[in-house]
């Protein structure tokens, strides 16, 4: 048989799909029956049984509520991973608390605690509208074209991490000749 959501091929039966985690025997709606687990899996594309699993806990009592849960891509890589996740709202604004002195730790820690939740509202509230402006042939590929991820995202953050390792290179050198040329002159 293969896994509803990954498609790899699991052992007839199984509970747990081990290659992406997903729980097969679950019931099939993740939000009081109103959002499918191949909605979620269609617009979360990428790790899909890990969030599947995270939105488990958010509706475990039978109707949406909050719980803190952890992620780490969220804590280390904060507005990257939103805007990876395609939450840009977000992103800015987490940006923007990160840009203030003294509170980039908070922010992160914040983040990492609540990012499941904030990108399970983000799911939620995009295949509510994709519903109710989509025509029905063409629902599944709106999901995966709204959901899914910026594959740039990883690129640019790449590319901005050299950049910034060589301004801070080159800030360095600077210092450190300007210190040595100031050494000279008053021996």
């Amino acid at each position: 048989m293969a896994c509803p959501f990954c498609k790899e091929s699991i052992q007839d039966g199984a509970l747990i799909c081990r290659h992406c985690g997903s729980i097969l025997n679950a019931t099939n709606t993740i939000n009081l029956g109103t959002i499918t687990r191949s909605e979620i899996s269609e617009f979360v594309g990428m790790n899909v049984g890990y969030y599947i699993h995270k939105f488990s806990d958010f509706t475990y009592s039978g109707r949406d509520r909050f719980c803190l849960t952890w992620n780490w891509y969220a804590f280390g890589f904060g507005s990257f991973w939103m805007l990876y996740r395609k939450m840009y709202i977000q992103a800015l604004v987490t940006f923007i608390f990160s840009c203030i002195p003294g509170l980039n730790l908070f922010v992160h820690i914040i983040i990492g605690a609540i990012g499941n939740h904030l990108y399970y509202e983000h799911v939620k509230k995009n295949i509510y509208d994709l519903r109710s402006i989509q025509p029905q042939h063409n629902f599944h590929v709106a999901l995966q074209e709204t959901g899914g991820v910026n594959k740039w995202v990883i690129t640019t953050s790449v590319i901005l991490c050299i950049l910034l390792l060589l301004i801070v290179i080159s800030f360095f050198t600077a210092i450190t000749t300007f210190i040595g040329n100031t050494t000279k002159i008053t021996i």
